[in-house]
This record gives C-alpha cells, sequence and structure tokens, in this order.
C-alpha cells in the first residue's frame, strides 16, 4: 500500500505595493504622450523592470488606447520575431486600412485571420520576403492606431527581432511608443532618430521604498528603523529579492537576528541557480569560491581559492566590486544560494583550502575548520574569535562563538568555556543562553566551583526573564553557597540578591545583602568587580531615596581603562537614570540618558542599552513629550520583546498615552502587560505606576468597584516592597478611589504611611505626590477652598520636576475647588489648564475643563468676529476627524468631547464633507497630516 502524501498546496500571493519607482514610472510615461517614441529600460537582474511594464500598462493615460505586451522568455532557440507577434495577437479587430501587403503576416498570426489580407504568394528570395514581413509588421502596428507595444528582456530576443526593430526605426509609425527592457548593456538598440526617446536605468531602491513594501507585505504600520537600514542592507535594494525576502519574513518575529535565520526562498534560489548555470566554468568557480569565503576579496584570493591560473580573469556576473579591488555578492542570499548549491565534498575541499588563505580574521577561520570537519582548529579559533570579540565590545558575536563550541567541549574545556559564555552574557539579554547554560548543569558532572560558577550566571540571567523572578534568585543563593571559596564570585550574587527593584521580597531581606556587600568589598581586587558593587549600591541607594547616592556619584571616576569596567561604568548610568527619574530628578534623568545610552553602545553593554531606551521612553512621558512617543515606545518594545523590564516599561508608557486619548480598552491591555494585576512579576516602580494609570482608567468610566480592587492589589505590594518613594504616582489615585468609596479610614491611612515612608527623603517627585494626595482628601471631605491650596502646592511642585500633565491635572483640580466654592473666577485658572492640556494633546481632558467652563459661562465658541474655514477643517472638526481616523463611535467621540452626540453628528457630517471622504472609514486616509491647531 502506497504511504500517504499530504496534498501541497502553494499559493503565490499578490506582488508588493510598487514603491521606489515613481519618478521613473512618470518620466516614462511623459516620453510615451508624445509619440512617435522609443523608452529603453535598463537594469540587472531583480530590479523590476518587469513590474514597471505592468504598472505603466495600468496607468490611467493609457486606457484609451492600445497596449500591447510581448516578453522573450529565457529559451535555448528564441521564436523569431517572438514577443512582436505576441504582443500583436491580442491587437484585436478594430484596426485601420490595411495593404494587401500585410497579409504577409496570416502564417504568423492566425488569431488575426479574420482581419488580415490574404496572404500574398512567396518571393522566391529570402530577402525580399523578410522584407515583405518587415513592412507587414510596419503596416499592422500602424493600422493598430495610438499604440504603446512593451518588449521585455528584449536582450534575449532572436536576431530577428532585433533586425525588425531597427528597419522599424528608419520610418517609425507615427503613432507608436515602444519601451523596451533589457539586462545593463545588454541592448543593441540605443537611439531612434527623428523619435522621442529616452533611456532609463534601474538601479537599487532606497531604505524607505523597501520599507513601503515591508509594510504593505507584512501588514505593519510602521517598520523599526533599525531593522529597516538592515533589511535593506540584506537586500541590497533590489526589489526582486526584497520581495521574496519579506516572503520569507511573514510570521516571523522581527527581530535583529531574524534575517541571518532565513532560509533562502525557492524563487531566489531558482533565479541564482539560472545566473550560475549561465556563466563560464571559470566565472561559477569564482561565485562558488566567493561563497565559500563569505567577505568581499581581492581577484587574486578568489583565483587562488577557485583554483584559477595566475592573471586568469573569470569575474563572475553574480559578484561586484565592494571596494577598491575586492569583490562579494551583492546581497547576502545570493551568496547563500550559490552555497546551498555547492555539494558536500565541493564545500569540504573549499572551506580546507579556504583555512590556508592569509589574512583571514579569527571568525572567518574558525568557520572554515568547522564546515571542513577539523574540530581541535574549530574549537581554537572560535575561542580565540570569542575572546577578541569581549575585548572589542562585540558581545552579540562573543556569544554566538561561545555557544557553538560549548554545546561540543570536552569534560576539560567545559567549566572554562562555560564560564566565559556566562560572563559575556550578562551584558546582554539572549534567552537562548540561559537555557545552554542549565543543559551544561544537567548534563556535565562537573566540580563544585564550575558548577557555582555557573550557576550563579543562570540565576543572574533568569532574574530578567518575565515570570522566573524566583527561581533566579534561588539559583543566585544556591551559587553564593556554592562559592564559599571563591569570594570574589560570590560576591557577584551577593551584589545581585542586594538589588530590590523587581518583586514583593521585601527591602528589609534585601538590605540583609547590601550589609554582605558592602562587607565583601573591601576584600576584592578585582577592579571591575569593585567598581560593579559600588554603581550597583550607589544606584540602589538613590533607588530608596537616599540623598547621598548623587554626591557620591559624581564623585565617582568618569570613565575606566578596560572594556569590562567600562561596561559596568555604562550599566551605572542606566541604573542611575532609572533611579532618578522615578525619584523625580528629570533634568539629571535627561543627562544620564543621553550620555548613558553613548556609554552602552560604546562599550557592547547591550542589556543596559535597552534598558536605558526604556528609560528614556518613560522619561518623555513624564516630561509632556508626546509628539511620535508612541511611535517610539513601540519601536524599543518590538527590538526587545523578550525582556521582560523593556516590555513591561513600555507597556506602562503605552496604557498611559492611550488612557489620556480615551481608548480605555487598550490602555487596560497595555497596564495588564505592564503587570498592573501582577505585582510579584515585575519592577515594583512600574507595577505601581501602572496601577496608579489603571486606577484612574476605572475611575475615568465610574466603575469605583474596580479602581478599588486595582487599589488594594497596589497598595499591598507597596507596603510589602516597603520602598515607599516609588508608590509616588499611586497615592493620588488610591486616594482617590478609597474616598469615592467612602472608605475614609483606607484612604486616610494609606496616604499618611506613605508620608512616614517619605521622611528624608531625596525624591521630589514622591513630596509633590503626597501634597496631591493630601489635596484629594481634603477635597473629598468638601473643604473646597483648603483643598485648592493643597493643589496649588502640587501644581508647583509637579510644575517644577517638570512633569507638565500632572501639573495640569492639579491646577484642573484647584480650580474646580474653588469653582464649588462660589469663586466664579476661578474659570480663568480652568481655562489655563485646559489649554495647557491642548498643548500636550490631551484633547479628552481639555473637553471636560470645557464642559465646566460652559456651565458656568465661561466659555463657548463666539459667534460673532468668527473665523471663516470655508473647506479647512476647524479646531474642533479636526478634533472630531482625529477621532473617527482612530475609528471611534460617535459616542465615544461625544464621550471623549463632553460634547453631546447631536453636536458630534453634525461635526461629522461636516468633516466628511469637507475631506471629500466617501465613509467614515476612508477619513483617516484623507486627513492631512498635520498637527491640530
Amino acid at each position: 500500500m502506497w504511504p500517504a502524501v499530504p496534498t501541497l498546496v502553494s499559493v503565490r500571493p499578490r506582488p508588493a505595493a510598487f514603491a521606489g519607482r515613481d519618478r521613473e514610472l512618470a518620466a516614462v510615461a511623459e516620453v510615451l504622450r508624445h509619440r512617435p517614441a522609443a523608452v529603453l529600460v535598463e537594469g540587472a537582474p531583480g530590479m523590476g523592470k518587469t513590474r514597471l511594464l505592468a504598472e505603466l500598462a495600468a496607468r490611467p493615460e493609457f486606457s484609451r488606447i492600445r497596449v500591447l505586451r510581448g516578453a522573450c522568455p529565457q529559451l535555448a532557440e528564441p521564436f523569431p520575431y517572438g514577443p512582436v507577434l505576441e504582443a500583436l495577437r491580442s491587437a484585436g479587430n478594430r484596426l485601420g486600412p490595411l495593404s494587401p501587403v500585410a497579409g504577409a503576416l496570416q502564417p504568423l498570426l492566425p488569431e488575426l485571420a479574420d482581419v488580415l489580407p490574404p496572404a500574398p504568394e512567396p518571393l522566391p528570395d529570402a530577402g525580399a520576403q523578410r522584407h515583405r514581413v518587415f513592412r507587414a509588421f510596419r503596416e499592422l502596428l500602424i493600422a493598430c492606431g495610438p499604440t504603446v507595444l512593451l518588449i521585455d528582456d528584449l536582450h534575449r530576443a532572436d536576431p530577428g527581432t532585433g533586425d525588425l526593430l531597427r528597419f522599424l526605426a528608419v520610418d517609425w509609425p507615427p503613432d507608436l511608443g515602444v519601451v523596451a527592457t533589457c539586462g545593463t548593456g545588454n541592448s543593441s538598440v540605443r537611439s531612434v532618430p527623428g523619435v522621442h526617446s529616452a533611456q532609463v536605468t534601474l538601479g537599487p531602491l532606497d531604505s524607505a521604498a523597501v520599507s513601503a513594501m515591508a509594510c504593505d507585505l507584512l501588514a505593519l504600520p510602521r517598520l523599526n528603523a533599525d531593522f529597516a537600514a538592515k533589511l535593506h542592507d540584506y537586500t541590497a535594494g533590489i526589489p526582486f529579492v526584497a520581495e521574496e525576502t519579506l516572503r520569507a519574513l511573514r510570521g516571523v518575529e522581527l527581530t535583529e537576528s531574524a534575517l541571518d535565520r532565513l532560509e533562502v526562498t525557492v524563487a531566489l534560489q531558482e533565479s541564482v541557480s539560472r545566473q550560475l548555470s549561465a556563466l563560464p566554468e571559470a566565472s561559477a568557480q569564482l561565485a562558488k569560491a566567493a561563497a565559500v569565503l563569505n567577505v568581499p576579496a581581492e581577484l587574486s584570493v578568489l583565483n587562488e581559492l577557485a583554483g584559477l591560473a595566475e592573471g586568469e580573469i573569470a569575474l563572475s556576473g553574480l559578484l561586484d566590486e565592494v571596494d577598491d579591488n575586492r569583490y562579494g555578492f551583492r546581497h547576502p542570499f545570493a551568496r547563500k544560494a550559490v552555497y546551498d548549491g555547492l555539494s558536500a565534498p565541493e564545500r569540504k575541499l573549499l572551506h580546507t583550502k579556504a583555512m590556508h588563505l592569509p589574512g583571514q580574521s579569527l571568525s572567518l577561520l574558525a568557520a572554515h575548520a568547522h564546515a571542513a570537519g577539523c574540530v581541535e582548529e574549530w574549537r581554537q579559533y572560535a575561542e580565540e574569535a570569542a575572546d577578541e570579540a569581549v575585548a572589542h565590545g562585540d558581545t552579540a558575536r562573543a556569544i554566538d562563538l561561545l555557544q557553538a563550541i560549548v554545546a561540543k567541549a570536552d569534560e576539560d574545556a567545559v567549566g572554562r568555556l562555560a564560564k566565559k559564555l556566562s560572563d559575556v552574557a550578562l551584558r546582554v539579554f539572549r534567552p537562548d543562553v540561559h537555557l545552554t547554560l542549565e543543559k551544561v548543569l544537567e548534563d556535565r558532572p562537573l566540580p563544585p566551583a564550575v558548577h557555582g560558577t555557573i550557576r550563579l550566571a543562570l540565576g543572574m540571567l533568569l532574574v530578567r526573564v518575565a515570570g522566573r523572578l524566583e527561581q533566579g534568585r534561588a539559583a543566585v543563593e544556591r551559587a553564593v553557597a556554592e562559592l564559599a571559596d571563591r569570594p570574589e564570585l560570590a560576591a557577584r550574587g551577593i551584589n545581585l540578591l542586594a538589588l530590590p527593584f523587581d518583586g514583593l521580597t521585601p527591602l528589609s531581606w534585601h538590605e540583609q545583602w547590601m550589609r554582605r556587600a558592602r562587607e565583601v568589598h573591601s576584600g576584592l581586587t578585582d577592579p571591575e568587580l569593585r567598581l560593579t558593587l559600588t554603581g550597583d549600591r550607589v544606584a540602589t541607594a538613590s533607588h530608596i531615596g537616599d540623598g547621598s547616592a548623587w554626591a557620591e556619584f559624581e564623585a565617582m571616576p568618569d570613565t575606566a581603562p578596560s572594556v569590562a569596567e567600562r561596561v559596568q561604568l555604562a550599566r551605572l548610568w542606566c541604573n542611575l537614570a532609572d533611579a532618578q527619574s522615578w525619584s523625580g530628578h528629570l533634568d539629571r534623568t535627561e543627562r544620564l540618558v543621553t550620555e548613558g545610552l553613548r556609554r552602552a553602545s560604546e562599550a557592547g553593554a547591550l542589556y543596559p542599552k535597552g534598558l536605558i531606551e526604556g528609560t528614556e521612553v518613560r522619561l518623555a512621558w513624564f516630561r509632556g513629550k508626546w509628539d511620535g512617543l508612541a511611535e517610539a515606545t513601540e519601536d524599543v518594545r518590538t527590538r526587545h520583546p523578550a525582556l521582560g523590564a523593556i516590555v513591561m516599561e513600555t507597556s506602562l508608557v503605552l496604557g498611559g498615552l492611550a488612557a489620556v486619548r480615551g481608548e480605555f480598552a487598550a490602555a487596560r491591555r497595555h497596564l495588564a502587560d505592564a503587570s498592573a494585576h501582577r505585582p510579584g512579576e515585575g519592577p515594583i516602580p512600574v507595577v505601581l505606576c501602572a496601577a496608579s494609570v489603571l486606577i484612574g482608567v476605572h475611575l475615568s468610566t465610574d466603575d469605583v468597584a474596580a479602581a478599588c480592587e486595582a487599589a488594594d492589589v497596589a497598595v499591598d505590594a507597596a507596603r510589602r516592597k516597603g520602598v515607599w518613594v516609588w508608590a509616588a504616582s499611586l497615592v493620588p489615585a488610591a486616594a482617590e478611589a478609597y474616598t469615592r468609596a467612602d472608605r475614609w479610614h483606607d484612604a486616610d491611612a494609606f496616604v499618611e504611611e506613605f508620608a512616614r515612608g517619605i521622611e528624608d527623603r531625596d525624591a521630589p517627585l514622591a513630596v509633590a505626590a503626597l501634597h496631591a494626595g493630601r489635596a484629594v482628601l481634603t477635597s473629598a471631605r468638601a473643604k473646597h477652598l483648603a483643598a485648592a491650596t493643597l493643589f496649588d502646592t502640587a501644581v508647583d511642585a509637579y510644575a517644577e520636576l517638570p512633569m507638565p500633565y500632572l501639573a495640569a491635572g492639579m491646577r484642573e483640580r484647584a480650580a474646580r475647588c474653588r469653582l464649588e466654592a462660589g469663586q466664579d473666577g476661578a474659570t480663568v485658572a480652568l481655562s489655563a489648564a485646559a489649554a495647557a492640556y491642548v498643548q500636550l494633546g490631551a484633547t479628552r481632558d481639555a473637553g471636560r475643563c470645557h464642559h465646566v467652563l460652559r456651565e458656568h459661562g465661561a466659555w463657548a465658541p463666539s459667534q460673532r468676529g468668527r473665523r471663516g474655514y470655508g473647506r479647512e477643517l476647524s479646531p474642533r472638526e479636526r478634533e472630531v476627524a482625529e477621532m473617527l481616523a482612530e475609528g471611534r463611535t460617535n459616542r465615544q467621540i461625544a464621550d471623549g468631547l463632553f460634547l453631546s452626540p447631536r453636536t458630534v453628528e453634525q461635526h461629522v457630517a461636516k468633516v466628511l464633507r469637507k475631506l471629500g471622504a466617501r465613509s467614515r472609514t476612508d477619513v483617516a486616509r484623507k486627513l492631512p497630516n498635520v498637527p491640530s491647531p
């Protein structure tokens, strides 16, 4: 019985959006408007010549004229006049008058038998007969009237087609436009006297065009800038390569290594194989040698590896000159395709020869040795290459090399190599590293000290993985015990356990380890380790509000002699930026972020660099710099999808921005990702801040019970942790929830507990929050004027930081308290709050203020001297249009802008009319991309 074979269905999806060729397309179309015309489009394979013809044929200006298309397939023996006959077969029967000479095409065009005259008797002379056929072609093209003839791949045409075009050039049909494509430098037709002509050479697409293709094929709103640049480099901007690569990327997470892991697509493999098979033997050997060598090289080196005679010129059409006398493939996928086509013996032979070529890097020597099956040489070269990469700060390359050799190391070397891997892995977040280390611990019998060393690194990596914090701390604590005889290694574990940022373990537990870290510090001799402990102690002290930490930081050295020490300095700047931002020293944070990013990049400290990028977007959120912030935040999160701390921090920012826009469902989703409901799984400052935003979302929808539930979880977390400066954003939010639920004791107790917790702490944000919390309590007791005074104090405190959105919120609350007390003059302050909201882009908050002002007769659109906007959108109409573009319903717009549904209906009607939009969903496309007034 035959085995069951599953049915396979291969579907070729639609082509990518046409991008990056608008200028060339418009130029060709303009030439064709002035017939007779001839255009030659040149370009290397894959540059999009065929696609250009298709787009040209579809242009609306050619819809009323005849467009005929023919192509020259790659055949061993091309058909006579193949592309012209293929095109004329679809000429149809609406033709002008034809003389008997046109009948010479009857044998060649049976599809037009009904419209062509009868075939004349063949002429005895072959040359005369050929001349008659050429005249017949010309007459038929004239009879077609206004016509555009498109011929693809003219360089593959038979000689007769070239002769025919040269014949036509002598007396070009007056209403004919011809566009022919050919490979670069392959055409024998250059110019046509007396005919409007042009030559277009298609080069690679720019990065913006490749990004546009990516957004279309991958259904993305935008593409991360770093990934876009790498995609452009990998595809060399060649449209065919870019499109095939993007199809292979569907469903793949767009990380930095995604392109490196891609297999060559079938279409790309076939394309390169065709080019390779068409080359002379020597050129093909040169291409194979270049594929094995994997780096651009001089021709003499390639010739030596390919086994070609000295001085033999066999430059492959697949290779380009990269720089002065060095040649390589245009894009990595061409190299991969050639390499994949090599037989196993060919590969092994070429790699063995490549090992003995002069001037090769250690990484390449390791790769050649591995492919050649020379195991001992591979281990030696790979370890040396990893050491070199560490010295140069190339962390990712070092990890790749060490991971490979750790997996196959012998018993004598595995401990040493695993320690090297664990040391360098702590500079970056790579989930696959902790899997490698876990396997080593499970499978290899190692001495206790080596076990402890690897377990320590494993634990230090696991604490960075979402959901594995406690498992990581347990591994570190166990490692510290195993390393009792290795105090310098144990010190690293002790130091990690002293860090209190993540999880609900009380500060008092961490303080025990802080004391141990101070005790071991004096006995350390390793300068990098001493700097690590010092830096972490300073950052931790700053986090918990110890004002002496900043002075100690400023007294520390600004640079260090070794790469390892510079990595630790970069970590310090990044961690201190985080600490200072939560304390409220935002000007200091700005400086630390800028300098920390530079230091981390230069030192190859990729993990701290990712963390400080998260701090950077949160700082922008705090300071009200919201223009483009959502996109920048998505960028950061996309580049670090597996790093829990960054995912949570960016989710907090996205949740906060969504809450301001009134997109409460999106806000709840983002805040859940920030662990607002699970305080034990993330950095506590982020978790408590996310909880405060979530409480505000619930209160905005009058869900007081849900707000109190979120407050209970967060308040309990703050109490268990015991670092009160981190609860700053929670205080006014929880106080508001509890007082609205008449839970007065809970509200008072939490605010006063917070007040005691921040006594003598260097935390201006916490001080502002305490003013705000007490103001909320006073306002809830209807002591309006006293509350207004407290809110004024909070305004000044938040403005000093500066945190303009919170300052505007306090100003609004102060004004509304005074209005409640009968002070109508407070409308001026409320108007100022509304203006501040508008400047920030917080239209929903501004609408709430305007609603209150209308109730007090202090704000209404002027009916006299009103500006006429004509066909432009008014400011209010633009607000409505932006909310329509986001997919909001009329009810959601009304709630967001505090307008009546009837008023919103009128605004929507005006928006649709002014934009010329056919429907609400068409508004996003029609809306001009300019900021609101």
